[in-house]
């Protein structure tokens, strides 16, 4: 009895402590309508490229970039990417800025898939399921294309947006994978 009383309470503090963070629910539309306005503003050369949009569950992530994997031996020009979206962010998104910086992100892993052939993708792929050294590099490596582009306010809010969500595990690994809003101001006052 005293496990299920406090799995409640932690449970009802859990979900107070996200709805201080959360910005107004966003409907389907209007994100894939932020997919596009991103896309056209920081990747004009993906401006013909087809991303769609798909969705799924999950407790630790809320956007992943992917190839259409049947789409890989066609042309470059002719491939599909999708950007899945976990739905807890339609109902209690970030800020507009922490959307555009993780968006950003995620455009930035399939201008990444788009210059790689088949065999590349595929090799990508493995290595990154198989190695958390080249995951850790990896996404580094994408959060500071993001900084480039001037989005260290959104990238922080955002990573302090999905720290509430998170589990003391998931958080831990969070921080080991992505920069962490330390290591962005750290990269703020270092310009």
């Amino acid at each position: 009895m005293k496990f299920v009383l406090i799995f409640l309470i932690l449970s009802f503090a859990g979900n107070a402590l996200a709805e201080m963070f959360c910005s107004p629910a966003i409907d389907q539309g209007q994100f894939e309508s932020l997919v596009e306005e991103t896309k056209n503003h920081y990747f004009p050369e993906l401006k013909d490229i087809t991303i769609g949009i798909s969705k799924f569950h999950s407790n630790a992530y809320f956007l992943q970039a992917q190839p259409v994997i049947k789409t890989l031996l066609k042309k470059r020009r002719n491939r599909h990417y999708n950007i899945q979206l976990n739905t807890k962010l339609l109902d209690c998104p970030p800020t507009p800025k922490a959307l555009e910086a993780i968006l950003v992100h995620e455009l930035e892993h399939i201008m990444d898939y788009h210059s790689l052939n088949l065999f590349e993708v595929t090799g990508h792929g493995v290595s990154y399921a198989a190695s958390l050294k080249t995951r850790v590099s990896y996404e580094r490596a994408t959060d500071y294309k993001v900084l480039v582009k001037g989005l260290h306010i959104g990238l922080i809010e955002y990573r302090e947006w999905v720290y509430q969500w998170l589990s003391p595990k998931e958080l831990a690994n969070k921080r080991l994978i992505y920069l962490t809003p330390e290591e962005i101001m750290a990269d703020i006052s270092a310009h």
